[in-house]
């Protein structure tokens, strides 16, 4: 009886597996980082729930019951979204400032740059105005980023993970990427036909024009220096800080910020699957890399489709860009036919759910006021975007 009654307080005593907080997909490194910071007690935002058979609540009508892990979560979430609000805010902010009002100031101030409200575009120095896109990235991304970091004490290895640990699906991410690309472009076709009936101007604003030194520094720029900062900020920081409260959760989040900070009516959805998949593919291969390859390869794709687009004979430039558009589809359709034949094991993913349904985190996010705030900021930047065809 003694020996039956220390077995019974062996198994009823000992701390429960906590594989529900292990990501299958990273490395040891990136978990038992992750635990340890959600475990700290002076983390406001970290979410840490294992439930322990030995540790009951009463509860008038029920009985001895475990605790509710959905209350814990949901005061957790709460937190991450006021936080995330707030820097969203900061954001918006600055993206205002440096594309609206400071262009004002620095045209009164007599430099070579202004803003029109009639296109949409700013004009004058090309030095200027990239000037402005850098600062702008730094000052709206890196520097929040970098805070929210710093404030929140989260481990580099969990906010920016580099360890791939899927090789076979990071060799593919390029070609997957231009496949999402070209098919958006198809779909896109559509809605631009959606958007003509309420005279909404669809044409890109990409930059494809000037001197050769000035399409250089627009391509590194807008090619390179800003899908790197802007990968690393959403898919390496809110990302992975949003995934405590479940991938599907995460994904989510993290394509609306991405297809809202566009502020473009035309962009949202095109930006809003490029970056479902891409985030897919960040925590399938587990490194931001993936996303940041991913992000690249899209971006050149729109600008070469503004180049055909801008370079190309009106007589001919509907032919060379639909020949461009299948072609490369066709590309990305056969490597994902080969890749899904050889290695279909290593593409697919289990999305565990977390405590709460994932209706009443929409209903969190609709009641946060940092968000709605956000939320109304972005609708009203993107309205004030809208140009209308004549």
């Amino acid at each position: 009886m003694k020996k039956n009654t220390e077995k019974y307080k062996k198994t009823h005593t000992q701390e429960p597996d906590d594989d529900r907080l292990n990501w299958r997909y990273q490395d040891k490194q990136y978990n038992e980082s992750f635990k340890k910071w959600r475990r700290e007690k002076q983390n406001s935002v970290g979410f840490y729930f294992v439930a322990k058979p030995d540790r009951l609540t009463y509860q008038d009508g029920l009985g001895f019951i475990n605790d509710y892990p959905e209350a814990r979560e949901a005061k957790a979430f709460r937190k991450v979204l006021a936080v995330l609000g707030l820097i969203l805010i900061y954001h918006v902010t600055v993206d205002v400032f440096f594309t609206y009002l400071l262009p004002f100031i620095m045209e009164k101030m007599g430099m070579n740059i202004y803003y029109s409200i009639f296109s949409g575009q700013r004009y004058g120095s090309s030095t200027i105005i990239m000037l402005l896109d850098i600062l702008s990235q730094v000052l709206g991304r890196v520097v929040p980023a970098a805070v929210l970091v710093k404030h929140l004490e989260i481990p580099l290895s969990v906010i920016l993970p580099t360890s791939i640990t899927n090789k076979s699906m990071f060799r593919f991410a390029a070609p997957a990427a231009l496949l999402v690309a070209s098919v958006c472009s198809l779909m896109s076709y559509f809605y631009d036909r959606v958007l003509s009936v309420f005279k909404i101007d669809t044409e890109s604003s990409y930059a494809v024009s000037g001197s050769a030194e000035e399409i250089m520094y627009a391509v590194i720029i807008h090619l390179l220096i800003i899908p790197v900062i802007s990968e690393l900020c959403t898919h390496g920081v809110v990302l992975q800080l949003v995934r405590q409260f479940g991938d599907g959760t995460a994904l989510f989040f993290a394509s609306l910020i991405i297809a809202a900070s566009t502020y473009d009516i035309v962009q949202m959805p095109f930006a809003a699957v490029t970056s479902f998949v891409a985030g897919y593919f960040i925590i399938r291969t587990g490194s931001v890399i993936t996303g940041i390859i991913m992000r690249i390869v899209t971006r050149a794709y729109i600008y070469a489709l503004c180049c055909i687009r801008y370079y190309t004979e009106p007589l001919y430039g509907t032919t060379v860009m639909t020949a461009f558009i299948f072609l490369t589809l066709t590309v990305g359709l056969v490597s994902v036919i080969w890749f899904l034949y050889n290695r279909s094991d290593r593409f697919t993913m289990t999305i565990r759910p977390s405590y709460m349904s994932f209706s009443s985190k929409i209903l969190e996010a609709a009641t946060s006021i940092p968000i709605v705030i956000w939320i109304a900021m972005t609708f009203l930047v993107t309205a004030v975007n809208i140009k209308f065809t004549s």
